[in-house]
């Protein structure tokens, strides 16, 4: 009879393998932009494909700078309205709407949105190493779209550890922006 592993590396493998398995794409720390606080390359796969004529307009008046506007854009308005506005009312610039998440619909009757709620793009990243100052990282962080909607700090009762001590962690390892 083997021993299980109970470290917290371990739970975390064991969090992320069933997150994939339901659905959740696994990205990387080095995918994740620290400076924007989101998850580039997810933000454009998603809006690609669920917006890309919206997607076209933008970038035909904004050139080779339009990724990089539209991530500024995207980022200020979290920090201005919050995560959650953000992905319920979207994201306007210049005269283009970008929904950056599409909600179950009412019922299954329209396909498009019954496509376009598919196309949401959930991931999960270990060790996300969130800020440009220091190299701490959160142990998981869910994304939606490129937008990270979720954080846990993992701790291990069998090695003493506790709630609190993942509470005093997120208090003390926060990056003042």
């Amino acid at each position: 009879m083997t021993t299980p592993n109970t470290t917290e590396k371990s739970f975390e493998q064991s969090i992320e393998d069933a997150l994939v398995a339901s659905g959740y794409g696994k990205r990387r720390s080095e995918d994740y932009d620290r400076a924007l606080g989101l998850d580039p390359g997810a933000v454009l796969d998603f809006l690609y494909a669920t917006q890309p004529k919206e997607w076209e307009k933008y970038r035909k008046q904004h050139g080779e700078g339009a990724k990089q506007k539209l991530f500024h854009r995207i980022a200020s308005e979290v920090k201005a309205r919050g995560t959650l506005d953000v992905l319920r009312n979207g994201v306007k610039s210049n005269g283009c709407k970008f929904r950056l998440a599409y909600f179950r619909p009412a019922s299954g009757l329209n396909e498009e949105t019954r496509r376009l709620h598919a196309a949401n793009l959930f991931a999960v990243v270990r060790q996300l190493r969130y800020s440009a100052k220091n190299e701490k990282s959160l142990d998981l962080v869910l994304f939606l779209n490129g937008i990270p909607i979720f954080t846990a700090e993992l701790k291990n009762p069998l090695n003493g550890q506790d709630v609190e001590d993942a509470i005093r962690q997120y208090k003390t390892d926060r990056d003042p922006r």
